[in-house]
């Protein structure tokens, strides 16, 4: 339908030993997809998720032509929702959503945490370890990798997960390849696509583990501002963490055997850790300062790799400054010097953009982007508008 972002032919059903909920988002079939030995929920909450920004960008509205309800509390919420997402993206517009609504309360029993086998996700867990009942692993943050290394993760994982009585539930959707053919940031997307999800995938109560602390936040798909606004009358979503550096995370992290030993950080790999890359370099001297060890992490053996953790972006920039402070707090004076090194470039890097923007009118920033421009530029929806020059 011309005129506004349409959701259809919402249906739930078994295919090929899968439960898979799906629905057209305008002509493009959206799904979500368990092993069927796992319920998913006839609902139309995560489709909203999937269908906002986009809508926001075009300034149409939602259209739900289906005969499933949106949660009425959910309804009520979006409106200040949206304005979130629109003070971070001025180019983004408040927009209706028209649909059939329900304050019908589903008869939820499970407690969910997304679960990653990172330190936030697994920080999660412990702090709720007698809480949660299902990990959610969802596949659409490793993307790009083989079927022979998700089933290994899931394998693996599903193993863990039985060792603490807790069921592991694997979960795929074509949201991401969706989002990419639509230009919209996965930055900014994928806190709508978690936070949305928790219904359809019967959840009472859904943790969604931070990224960054409350001293550090900035505009990111997952937020403590925007998550809990997710919630329905049958779902709780929660997010978790924020309160807790990553290095104070790997601190509790390391009191739990279990828990340490299964921690999968790496950016090269989803079932194991390579010990080389910026995230396995991160939590292998936050361990090294805290004089841990475990089993699926090399140790710290040389500061010279440090480097590879010389940040670029503000959330590179906040995990260096998060493990100076943890130097600091030991006395390790080398680790301290070596990293504020880095943190100071990227500072004045920084102070350099200022200097651009306010004194020279963006002009360094326009002949940069000629240059090499940035991925980012291409995006029809980023996490700041473009005049702003972040994601």
């Amino acid at each position: 339908m011309k005129g506004c972002v349409c959701i259809s032919d919402v249906k739930l059903e078994t295919v090929d030993g899968f439960n898979v909920l799906s629905a057209l988002i305008d002509e493009d079939r959206i799904y979500l997809s368990v092993p069927e030995q796992f319920e998913l929920v006839l609902s139309v909450e995560y489709f909203v998720g999937i269908a906002l920004l986009e809508a926001m960008a075009r300034n149409e509205p939602i259209e739900i032509q289906s005969s499933v309800p949106l949660s009425f509390q959910l309804h009520e919420q979006l409106k200040e929702l949206q304005s979130i997402y629109a003070s971070w993206n001025t180019d983004l517009n408040i927009i209706d959503i028209r649909a059939e609504t329900s304050d019908n309360v589903n008869n939820n029993t499970k407690v969910g945490s997304f679960f990653s086998a990172g330190v936030d996700s697994s920080h999660t867990l412990l702090c709720h370890k007698d809480e949660i009942t299902h990990l959610l692993m969802c596949r659409s943050f490793d993307q790009g990798r083989d079927q022979v290394s998700w089933d290994s993760r899931v394998l693996q994982q599903t193993a863990f997960a039985a060792s603490l009585g807790k069921t592991l539930v694997p979960i795929e959707t074509n949201v991401r390849e969706w989002m990419i053919k639509r230009k919209i940031s996965w930055h900014f997307g994928h806190g709508l696509l978690l936070c949305s999800m928790g219904g359809a995938i019967g959840m009472k109560k859904l943790f969604v583990p931070s990224s960054f602390t409350y001293d550090a936040l900035f505009p990111w798909g997952s937020h403590p501002l925007s998550d809990p606004m997710w919630s329905t009358e049958s779902t709780l979503v929660i997010h978790h963490g924020a309160s807790h550096r990553r290095t104070e995370k790997t601190k509790e992290i390391l009191s739990d055997e279990r828990i340490a030993n299964n921690l999968q950080v790496c950016w090269a790999s989803i079932h194991e850790n390579c010990g080389k890359c910026s995230k396995c370099i991160r939590s292998m001297t936050a361990i090294y300062l805290l004089e841990g060890e475990i089993l699926s992490l090399a140790k710290l053996d040389d500061i010279d790799s440090l480097k590879i953790m010389r940040p670029t972006s503000e959330g590179a920039a906040d995990a260096v400054k998060d493990l100076m402070i943890l130097a600091r707090q030991v006395d390790n004076n080398e680790v301290y010097k070596t990293l504020n090194r880095y943190y100071r470039r990227y500072q004045i890097s920084h102070t350099l953009a200022a200097v651009d923007r306010y004194l020279l009118n963006g002009l360094l920033r326009k002949l940069h982007r000629k240059i090499k421009p940035p991925e980012w530029v291409s995006w029809r929806v980023t996490l700041r508008s473009p005049s702003h020059g972040d994601i």
